[in-house]
């Protein structure tokens, strides 16, 4: 039967002015679905007070409350006025509700206890153990039950999310916005110069993995004096971090702290090297993507998540994780072999222009309209219509 899509709603507890890939994940979906038509809305937790340049496009329910999930503060939406709820899905008449991490509480509970049209659920998360589902199996499943389609962003989030309910999940990856980071962006002057960059972005966290860099570099530096090491971002342990560099004496060590959007890009393409070693918790690795993108190559740990993106020796190098000396090894690897690090960023680049949001948009919408088809076809056989 020919189906019609016209209204989308995509759910999330987490969206700007708050960071993150799922709000990355989120924007760029909606930004790509209304170029192709579609009458898009985002329906999220409050502003605190800001608003995105795309606000009239987002619908805000309910109080932001902070959490620690998965070694980073989350967001959990209270729903304050449940009756807002129906008012807005009877307003709109959405014929798709995407939902982005569709168990976080409680909006998105709420919208699919009250939803009439296709439920899409997307997982974002990669664990090897969640409590809260495990406690929570009987409590979710009439939820997963209500979600007529399942999407996973890698093959690690859809892992993570079967070992507690059964039921097909359809693999459908982040995206990188090309526009943004590509090779052609200006270098940041101050760091423009002969020395050998090596850039590290996010939160400064445990589960970031950042001192491991650190005593890699510190291992690395005193052998090749031309590199630098660039930290962007801020976090519960940039004090810790930041102590370590001075007792160590290290130099060449810049802590850049928070950088804008637009500033980012500049960062990835002043850098030579970029390396991220995370230990745990992420679903596909967008930072990857990001560095890809700016044709720079990448060294990261081998873990769950990120080897769904960096296969190692081809698209770029992966570490033991927590093995300082496999790290420093794969390192000096890209510092001593420029050869290398062209190879492995060019190879990088075809990768990261596999994941536009444009083509990862048009394979969400194209799984939309199966899972929308089978759906409307079996409410016409059962005459549900």
């Amino acid at each position: 039967m020919k189906s019609i899509i016209r209204k989308i709603a995509l759910v999330t507890p987490y969206y700007y002015p708050l960071p993150g890939g799922v709000q990355e994940y989120v924007y760029h979906l909606k930004k790509e679905y209304k170029k192709m038509g579609f009458f898009t809305k985002v329906i999220t937790g409050a502003s605190n007070g800001i608003s995105p340049k795309d606000e009239d496009d987002v619908i805000r329910i309910g109080k932001n409350l902070p959490f620690i999930i998965n070694g980073s503060t989350g967001q959990i939406v209270l729903v304050a006025k449940k009756n807002k709820i129906k008012e807005i899905l009877d307003k709109y008449n959405f014929d798709i509700i995407h939902f982005q991490e569709p168990f976080v509480p409680f909006l998105s509970h709420s919208i699919i206890k009250n939803s009439k049209a296709i439920n899409i659920g997307t997982f974002h998360a990669n664990f090897d153990s969640n409590f809260f589902y495990r406690i929570s199996t009987n409590f979710l499943s009439p939820l997963w039950d209500k979600l007529h389609g399942k999407i996973a962003v890698s093959p690690s989030a859809r892992s993570s999310i079967t070992k507690y309910f059964r039921g097909e999940v359809e693999i459908i990856p982040n995206g990188v916005d090309t526009t943004r980071f590509n090779p052609k962006n200006p270098k940041i002057k101050k760091f423009d110069d002969d020395k050998i960059n090596i850039l590290f972005t996010g939160r400064i966290e445990k589960r970031k993995g950042l001192i491991y860099l650190l005593k890699a570099y510190a291992n690395l530096k005193e052998k090749f004096p031309n590199i630098r090491l660039i930290i962007v971002g801020k976090g519960p342990l940039l004090n810790e971090h930041q102590n370590f560099v001075k007792k160590n004496k290290l130099k060449d060590v810049f802590f850049e702290g928070y950088v804008s959007i637009k500033e980012l890009p500049y960062y990835y393409s002043t850098a030579d090297i970029y390396c991220s070693p995370a230990l745990f918790g992420e679903s596909f690795g967008i930072v990857l993507l990001e560095a890809m993108a700016s044709g720079i190559p990448v060294v990261a740990f081998n873990i769950s998540g990120y080897n769904d993106v960096v296969a190692n020796l081809e698209n770029g190098l992966l570490a033991i994780p927590r093995d300082v000396h496999d790290l420093t090894e794969k390192l000096e690897l890209l510092i001593k072999d420029k050869n290398l690090r062209k190879e492995l960023g060019n190879k990088g680049l075809i990768k990261a222009r596999n994941h536009t949001w444009e083509k990862i948009a048009k394979k969400n919408i194209s799984y939309y309209y199966k899972i929308y088809e089978s759906v409307m076809s079996g409410r016409k056989n059962t005459g549900a219509l």
